[in-house]
């Protein structure tokens, strides 16, 4: 189940392992085909209910996301919903420049869409 994508000009680096089972994705996100881009990722996540039993911790630190790469984010966000809804704890990490109140508000927005996930938001310098 361990993926690892590097980062482009145009694409986050986008680690997910299994041991630990961790997510990680840091970057900019404005791939020009954003389902071929984020299809890896969202199946993998669809696969942990019934791939791992572990908790899960989730760490995002992005610099830029256009709308289209949003909509994947949320698909991914209810994957990490749907593994909690199966019994499993998720501690997610959302990284903001402190100078940036676009990424702090989308960070928010993600946190008030899924209310029933462990949600922090850090500002970093």
């Amino acid at each position: 189940m361990n993926l690892h994508i590097q980062s482009t000009d145009r694409t986050p680096e986008i680690v997910l392992t299994s041991q630990p089972l961790h997510l990680s994705i840091k970057g900019e996100s404005y791939p020009e085909d954003v389902a071929a881009f984020y299809g890896h990722v969202i199946q993998a996540m669809s696969e942990l209910p019934t791939a791992s039993n572990q908790d899960l911790t989730a760490e995002l630190a992005m610099v830029y996301i256009n709308s289209s790469s949003i909509k994947a984010f949320y698909r991914i966000f209810e994957n990490l919903d749907l593994y909690r809804q199966a019994g499993h704890q998720v501690q997610i990490t959302w990284k903001a420049p402190e100078d940036d109140d676009i990424m702090q508000e989308l960070g928010e927005d993600f946190k008030d869409r899924f209310p029933d996930l462990n949600f922090k938001i850090e500002q970093h310098g």
